[in-house]
């Protein structure tokens, strides 16, 4: 790990070596960051957010907690960082899962990715909506990243009705805020006890009424 963040030097008496940040180019810059979020990630999801420090995180990385405020200014910028990537992690699957004809059988290829993700991490999506109404900044990503996911799926559903895959009469708005509604309520009921077998049903039974025209404003 510490190739990604650090290189070492020799002090000048040559008796010992010390961890220093190093100037990189932006692409090896951003590789670190990458490996610092997954694995903030994991300790969040181990620890649970509130539980869990940046010395923690520090320590599963193998660096000093002040190298990774080089990257990180704090704990919560971490959780907005991974929160906001939700939209982008969206995109990819969509176009992943629904790019063959069979648009059933994707989507219940897509839950069930959706819901082993999640399932992953449990406790950090439970615990950024409950930190949120308590953090201005999550908040405010948490919401710019719902837009982001409905803009994300209606471009995707547009792009499905000019070739033909979707109703042309399709409501896509309405139908990407359905989609992400029955999504979370999926997600949701299958943390409240609710069986992944029978959740995967119900996400299915949704998403035929979007495809069948029938998820419609009223």
């Amino acid at each position: 790990m510490r190739m990604f963040l650090y290189r070492r030097y020799r002090l000048n008496s040559g008796a010992a070596w010390r961890w220093t940040m190093p100037k990189v180019v932006a692409g090896y810059k951003e590789e670190a960051r990458r490996t610092i979020l997954q694995t903030a990630a994991d300790v969040f999801a181990e620890k649970g957010y509130h539980d869990a420090t940046m010395d923690d995180v520090a320590r599963k990385l193998g660096v000093s907690k002040g190298a990774l405020y080089q990257y990180f200014p704090s704990k919560d910028v971490l959780l907005q960082e991974l929160c906001g990537k939700v939209a982008k992690r969206v995109e990819d699957e969509l176009r992943r899962w629904f790019d063959g004809p069979d648009m059933m059988k994707a989507a219940e290829q897509y839950m069930k990715a959706e819901l082993d993700a999640v399932e992953a991490r449990q406790t950090l999506m439970f615990e950024a909506f409950a930190e949120a109404p308590r953090d201005p900044g999550l908040n405010a990503v948490i919401r710019d990243n719902h837009a982001a996911v409905r803009n994300v799926l209606v471009d995707f559903m547009d792009g499905l009705k000019e070739t033909g895959r979707l109703r042309k009469d399709l409501d896509t708005d309405f139908a990407a805020k359905y989609l992400i509604a029955l999504r979370h309520g999926v997600v949701t009921s299958v943390f409240q006890g609710l069986g992944r077998d029978e959740a995967i049903k119900i996400w299915l039974a949704g998403f035929e009424l979007v495809l069948n025209g029938k998820a419609r404003r009223g």
